[in-house]
Order: C-alpha cells, then structure tokens, then sequence
C-alpha cells in the first residue's frame, strides 16, 4: 500500500532537498481549498544518497517505485463533515498522499471528471454511507471508495461536460462543510445532473438538506463516554508508530476483562486506531505476530478485507494466523 511503504521507507523532507517528491497530506480547514491537487508535504527515501539518485537519472529506485503508485485522482480517507473542504482532487500531475488515496488507470480527463462529480452532493452522500467513530468524522476507508457509484467516464459526452467543470472550477476556493451553500458545490451539482440525464432541482433540494444537517458530536452505543478527555475529541491523530504504540497499549491496559468482543472494540484508544487508517496496518499485524488478540475489528474496518474462514472465527490463535497470511500476500512489512 502507499501508506504502508511511505511510513516504512520514506521520511520527511524540504522540497528543495534533491530527489524528494511532493505528496498530498492536509485535509482539514488549512488544507486543500481547490479541486486542482496542491501539494504540501515532500517526502524522501530514508535511505537517500545523492550518488545513487544521480547514477539512476536523478530519480533515487525507492522514489520511482513509489511514483509507480501515483495517480492523477486524489480521494480522502477521512474528511470532518465540519472543516473539511473537499473529498477528491485532480492534477494534470500524478501525486500520492498520506489521507488522499492515489487512483491509478484513469487518463488526466477521466481523474477531472471524477473528481468533480466524487465532490458533487451525490458522491459526497455515497461516501458518507461509511461512517466513522464520530458522526461528523465519516471515514472514506478503501473498501467504501470501491463502492462508489460514478458515471461511466469512458463515454465522450459525460467525460467532456465533468472535465470542463474541473477547468472552470479549478481556481475557485472551497468553504468548508459547515459554512454552507457555495458557488462552486452549486456548479458541480448543476454539471452532474446535465452528464447524467438527474432532475437538477432534485439535486439541489438534496444539497440544501445535507448543508442543514447538524453537525452532531457524540458517541455511540457501548462507547465509554466517562473516559473520553479532551484529547479523543480532537481530530484524527498524526498516523505514526510512536502513537499507534500508545493507544495500543492503552487499549489493553484499560479495555473491560471478559466483555464482548464488540464492547472492547469500542474504546476510545482502539476507534483512534481505526481512525489513523491504512498506516496503521502493518503495526497492528506486528501486534498480533508478537501475541493473538483482538485486533481483527480495526484490521476489517481499516481494510475491508475478511481473510478468516467460517471454521476459524472465534479462534483467536486461528483468526491472527489467517491475517498474517494476509498480509504476507498483501506486501506488508511486519516481521
């Protein structure tokens, strides 16, 4: 995964550092405000010398076997329903990013096109069909995006119209969620009803009532409401080994001996691993080669993958066997 092989090989650098590559990694209030990919971050191998780069064409293996993975279609993982800006970017550049998920096959038009109606209020509703911990932190894992219903951007007609938005549109600033109507949400839904043949009225009644919905903070059944401080309401946690580590720790220290598989899971400390996404699963399959326990909720929920069979559910020892496998064949790095 992009993730996975950022956190393992990667580190971060200064964009005027030679063979550093840029990324996309903000997404809140402060972060993309344009439908065009802007991107904030610049990353380099950590095992970086400048003669290798040089003897390869100036491109160090490592970062050219990452750029492989680019793509010029951006989709969030995770997005605040309240400061959050947009839920997918396009670039006449191919980008990855820590947050965004690079979508490679798709020419330049097609990832504008995308782009445009992922953001349009249809997309937006399908992704938040997938909700995270917090009502108002839906969480766009990789599962959810596959899912997503889109136009068919191989047809000329429907490719041409959603492009030219993107044209249109691309220097225009985004409000946040939580500020409401905008021009620019208004012209995606416009342009989305015209490419698919949609009652525009129908699309905008449906754009209105999600700029109404309230922005509802609170935790759901089972949640341990008395234990969670300040610091579990803020927003999703830099996803990093030092503080995976915490909160894993955390959660086995504090989780209710002998309850339910599903009251466990719902601990603040083991919900903020979830939140932390796709870097998190290579540590969490670290945790379970070094002792079985119940982190196959977080692995299903950040993944959407299901590796254990029938006869082994409820068998911890078999169930972490089944995940490992897993995520040997998937490429991950954990032992």
């Amino acid at each position: 995964s992009t993730y996975q092989t950022l956190y393992s090989k990667f580190r971060r650098s200064e964009a005027e550092v030679s063979g550093s590559f840029p990324i996309l990694a903000s997404k809140g209030a402060d972060g993309q405000a344009r439908i065009a990919s802007t991107p904030d971050e610049y990353w380099v191998p950590k095992r970086y010398d400048e003669e290798t780069s040089l003897l390869n064409g100036g491109i160090h293996p490592e970062t050219e076997k990452m750029l492989e993975k680019a793509g010029h279609l951006q989709i969030t993982q995770g997005q605040d329903n309240r400061t959050g800006r947009l839920v997918a970017t396009a670039s006449h550049d191919r980008y990855v990013g820590i947050g965004y998920l690079p979508v490679t096959g798709l020419t330049i038009e097609e990832s504008k096109a995308v782009a445009v109606f992922i953001n349009s209020t249809s997309g937006r509703l399908q992704l938040m069909r997938n909700l995270g911990r917090k009502l108002e932190f839906p969480l766009y894992n990789v599962a959810a995006s596959g899912n997503i219903r889109i136009p068919d951007v191989k047809d000329d007609r429907i490719r041409q119209i959603l492009a030219d938005c993107w044209e249109r549109t691309k220097d225009m600033e985004v409000h946040q969620f939580r500020d409401g109507e905008c021009e620019v949400r208004r012209l995606w839904d416009e342009v989305v009803a015209e490419a698919m043949g949609w009652d525009a009225e129908h699309l905008a009644h449906l754009r209105n009532l999600l700029h109404q919905e309230p922005h509802v903070r609170g935790l759901g059944y089972g949640q341990y409401g008395d234990e969670v401080e300040e610091e579990y309401d803020s927003a999703v946690p830099a996803p990093d080994w030092e503080t995976f580590e915490r909160l894993a720790d955390e959660w086995e220290r504090a989780r209710p001996r002998g309850a339910d598989v599903a009251r466990m899971t719902q601990h603040p400390a083991y919900q903020r691993i979830i939140a932390m996404g796709e870097p998190a699963v290579p540590w969490l399959l670290r945790r379970l080669a070094e002792k079985p326990d119940h982190w196959f909720v977080a692995l299903n929920a950040i993944t959407g993958a299901r590796p254990v069979p029938p006869e082994s559910r409820g068998r911890v020892k078999e169930m972490a066997r089944a995940w490992l496998e897993w995520g040997r064949q998937m490429g991950y790095e954990f032992e």
